[in-house]
């Protein structure tokens, strides 16, 4: 499905599927973009800046794949900036931007994420990737997960932010189209750090990150 959404690029920023993201507007031609939106379908595209990008420029590079939030809450400020939230909704991939605006316009193609092919594979992928999850974080009190029910998309995100990827990372799962290939990766992540913690346990001090051996 095709659709036309502005487009507001960060550096080191990704909105991954499920999650929430807080940003503070402050740039006059972004105070438009929300303005639009919140009149509108309330929806911004959230792109990362490509690596070397410079943010001043009027329209730096982007990773082309990227995911779609729909503003949840807002705040106006008395000299017009703005505090929102956005939840993301879905992934797209840029086609082309449209240059006649004020801010960046692109017509984008929204992306499906592959699921797991079976039911049972979603229960027992799902249920091993939270249990070494929660085993890996008590060893490096990393913040739990949400206590409600998760989609398995959602689970994957939130699992993903606490695992304190670094940006080009999360836009690598991010662009990771297959449901079971992004659990393959986090299982991959938290078992490195699992191994690290075992090897280490005699002679760590306890507040050691493996994370960052």
């Amino acid at each position: 499905m095709m659709r036309r959404i502005p487009l507001f690029p960060l550096a080191d920023v990704v909105l991954l599927p499920g999650t929430l993201l807080p940003l503070h507007i402050f740039e006059p031609r972004y105070r438009a973009m929300v303005s639009d939106a919140l009149a509108g379908e309330r929806t911004i595209g959230m792109t990362m800046l490509a690596a070397g990008a410079d943010p001043a420029e009027a329209a730096p590079p982007i990773h082309r794949v990227g995911t779609a939030g729909e503003i949840v809450e807002s705040e106006t400020l008395p000299d017009g900036r703005y505090n929102i939230l956005l939840e993301a909704r879905f992934r797209f991939r840029v086609i082309d931007e449209d240059p006649a605006n004020p801010y960046r316009v692109a017509r984008v193609e929204e992306l499906p994420t592959a699921p797991f092919p079976e039911p049972g594979d979603e229960e027992r992928q799902t249920a091993s990737a939270v249990d070494l999850f929660r085993e890996v974080a008590r060893e490096l009190e990393l913040p739990p997960l949400p206590k409600e029910s998760l989609s398995p998309e959602r689970l994957a995100s939130e699992i993903a932010l606490r695992l304190r990827y670094a940006p080009p990372e999360l836009q690598t799962l991010l662009e990771t189209d297959s449901l079971p290939r992004r659990f393959e990766a986090l299982r991959g992540r938290m078992l490195e750090w699992k191994g690290r913690l075992h090897f280490l346990a005699p002679y760590r001090p306890k507040n050691l990150d493996p994370g960052k051996n």
